[in-house]
């Protein structure tokens, strides 16, 4: 038999829509750390971008984040661990901007594949300036561990570059190469042109060679033309 209401022994039913519920005050205090988290890589990437990494520090983050020293403390271990993060993060993105060419009856033909391929990871970095422009850009300002970082990225890159060129002669788009050479001038070139981008868009009209860089899609489908036409099979 239930208890009714003022029994000593009652027990209100607890639903899980409850906010006072224990599992909703977990979830509320989860969403939290989350946004206090996102708040610090946020600050991160605004004061890495206005002073650079080697500038940088612990306290320009906190300040930029206007948080206690301590909470930083509680996400991360230093300068060093956010900014790995950071990196990791930025590879993660520019994976998901290449898609797989498909190659079935309603397929786009493979060469427009490619080139939507190229202004998704050009759009994405200039979506994502204030960390790309960091780690685009020469990494000798960097301690030993973020340096690492960074020189792993590129690594992961250039396999990444390794495999369109693969994927390119397979679908005979691309000629026969040394694609370990190509992949290293294909990505060398797609760095520069991308730091030119982020540099043109911050300088606006003041830049005299701004307008070729200023649009990303051009950008990307000048870069798809060049690299195919240095290693396509001749007609």
């Amino acid at each position: 038999m239930l208890c009714p209401p003022g029994s000593p022994w009652y027990i209100a039913p607890v639903s899980e829509e409850d906010p006072g519920a224990p599992d909703g005050r977990a979830a509320r205090a989860e969403r939290r750390r989350a946004q206090r988290r996102e708040a610090i890589l946020l600050a991160a990437k605004a004061v890495f971008r206005d002073k650079g990494y080697h500038q940088a520090s612990v306290h320009d983050i906190i300040d930029e984040a206007r948080i206690a020293r301590g909470t930083f403390y509680l996400y991360f271990s230093g300068k060093q661990d956010l900014f790995g993060e950071l990196v990791a993060d930025f590879l993660e993105i520019v994976r998901t901007q290449v898609r797989r060419i498909e190659l079935g009856p309603d397929a786009p033909p493979p060469r427009i594949q490619l080139r939507d391929n190229f202004r998704r990871i050009v759009t994405a970095v200039l979506e994502h300036a204030a960390i790309a422009s960091i780690i685009l850009r020469d990494s000798r300002g960097y301690d030993d561990e973020s340096r690492a970082r960074v020189d792993s990225f590129f690594g992961q890159t250039l396999q990444l570059m390794r495999q369109a060129i693969q994927v390119g002669q397979g679908l005979q788009l691309v000629g026969p190469c040394d694609v370990n050479v190509v992949s290293v001038v294909a990505l060398g070139g797609l760095r520069h042109s991308l730091v030119r981008m982020l540099e043109a868009q911050a300088a606006g009209p003041a830049d005299p060679d701004g307008p070729s860089f200023t649009n990303p899609e051009a950008v990307a489908d000048e870069l798809l033309e060049f690299f195919l036409r240095g290693v396509s099979v001749e007609s």
